[in-house]
């Protein structure tokens, strides 16, 4: 009678076997460049951020520099909402007090769990997927966690072609006690296998695409 340890020795020596066999064919690779996607000039990556993000489900408006300030006054003010902002203190209490809005303080938990809106700036944003990448350098993460609408300033100087991109040019990002990569909404299928979009995060996420 054969052993167990003899027949997976057995077994193991066959699949080896029809290893060694097979063609091996390897490709070389001179340096870590040439394994890189083709670099592309700046114009087509924030096409192609842009593109890449409605397809995720965020809302890309593309404005002007000295449009920002109105678009977002417009867009608070159409929903009527209290908002946290980040970094940014100059522009939110403009653009809050055009639209008739709260203005959260940034040092206060309670009431930033209690904001409809968050407004930040980004680290960056990745063109191949359409993500925004936030650190909590000089930010308060509840801002783009807790609100369920998220409003992000993405400057056009600010994409990069990808997460190889990522890593070469923003280990401060990287750094960072927390960084996040966002891609579209919040969503979970967790709960029977079905998709709900909101849960753990915003639900509704708006990018001002500055050039």
């Amino acid at each position: 009678m054969t052993s167990r340890s003899t027949a997976v020795d057995a077994l193991l020596a066959r699949v080896r076997g029809a290893v060694r066999a097979q063609p091996v064919s390897v490709a070389s690779v001179p340096s870590h460049a040439m394994v890189r996607r083709v670099a592309r000039d700046a114009p087509s990556l924030v096409e192609l951020f842009a593109a890449k993000a409605t397809a995720v489900g965020m809302r890309v408006t593309r404005v002007a520099d000295g449009e920002l300030d109105g678009a977002l006054a417009g867009l608070l003010e159409s929903r009527g909402k209290t908002v946290v902002a980040v970094r940014d203190a100059g522009l939110a209490a403009r653009t809050t007090a055009a639209a008739g809005a709260r203005l959260a303080p940034n040092d206060d938990d309670d009431l930033l769990f209690d904001c409809e809106v968050g407004i930040t700036d980004v680290d960056c944003a990745i063109a191949e997927s359409g993500s925004l990448v936030i650190s909590t350098n000089g930010r308060i993460r509840n801002a783009w966690i807790t609100p369920p609408i998220h409003i992000a300033i993405v400057r056009a100087e600010q994409v990069l072609a990808d997460l190889v991109d990522l890593f070469e040019s923003r280990p401060d990002a990287l750094d960072a006690a927390s960084t996040t990569v966002i891609t579209g909404p919040s969503k979970t299928a967790d709960i029977e296998g079905v998709l709900v979009t909101g849960v753990h995060g915003p639900a509704a996420v708006h990018v001002f695409l500055v050039h």
